[in-house]
């Protein structure tokens, strides 16, 4: 009796401590699940949160930004007349004033969104990597020459088209994903021989502040007379005066007389 009441004992403390083991097992697995779940959503909060900082911090932002780029179609050297005026939703237009006018009304015009493609698309004109057209025009790599010389499509992007003494970027792929990353680009979208590299800027280049202004409604006024001028919106050169002050203007005399802001 006493022997296999012992053995008994010592089986039943056996299971015990196998029960126990596994227990043990498997209170320490729960609080590792319950930890990485709490990681991984973590993790994923943190780069939903970046995501869509980086949506709206990437410039151009949308209601914010105002830029405006020059910008001239060149075929085998002789300049395009300007892309008539169209408006867009997404905020990327022109006035026709050979100025691309960029300042997004919504996501799709801003950031990454802001492209080369939108502006074309707004404007009417497709622009692949072989063919260019505008209208019932069409221009094909291998289909038209310049004066005898195989013709290549390109894109010019000066990062800064007012300083005449940069060299632009020539691109000659993936036209209508080029973003849009700074005011004061210039773009020439040019047909030109194969070999050569000198593409001109655009015309606007030299007046794309003055142009900007006027976008901006910052209008300049020169009337006549000795060439005085005034600076500012809705100008009454008629001897009136400005929304924003009170300014007095003699359109056939010498002078300019102001006063107040």
């Amino acid at each position: 009796m006493g022997k296999a009441s012992s053995s008994k004992k010592v089986a039943r403390a056996a299971r015990a401590g196998g029960r126990s083991s596994g227990t043990r097992q498997r209170n320490l697995l729960f609080p590792g699940a319950i930890a990485a779940i709490v990681i991984a959503g973590t993790g994923l909060i943190a780069w939903a949160a970046n995501d869509r900082k980086t949506d709206t911090s990437v410039a151009p932002i949308a209601f914010e930004d105002h830029w405006h780029a020059a910008v001239a179609i060149d075929i085998c050297g002789e300049v395009q007349a300007p892309t008539p005026e169209f408006e867009s939703p997404a905020g990327i237009h022109t006035h026709g004033d050979g100025v691309i006018h960029i300042h997004p009304f919504s996501d799709a015009g801003a950031g990454d969104n802001a492209t080369l493609g939108v502006y074309l698309e707004g404007a009417g004109i497709e622009l692949t990597d072989d063919s260019l057209s505008i209208g019932e025009q069409t221009w094909t790599e291998g289909e038209q020459d310049c004066d005898g010389e195989a013709a290549e499509l390109v894109v010019a992007q000066w990062a800064d088209v007012t300083d005449e003494e940069s060299n632009p970027a020539l691109i000659t792929e993936n036209f209508g994903d080029i973003r849009f990353r700074d005011d004061g680009e210039g773009y020439t979208i040019a047909l030109r021989p194969e070999d050569d590299d000198d593409v001109p800027r655009p015309e606007t280049a030299a007046n794309l502040q003055e142009l900007g202004a006027v976008d901006s409604g910052e209008l300049t006024t020169t009337t006549a007379g000795d060439g005085a001028s005034t600076t500012g919106t809705d100008v009454d050169t008629t001897g009136g005066s400005t929304d924003e002050g009170s300014t007095d203007t003699d359109t056939t005399g010498d002078t300019t007389a102001t006063t107040g802001g």
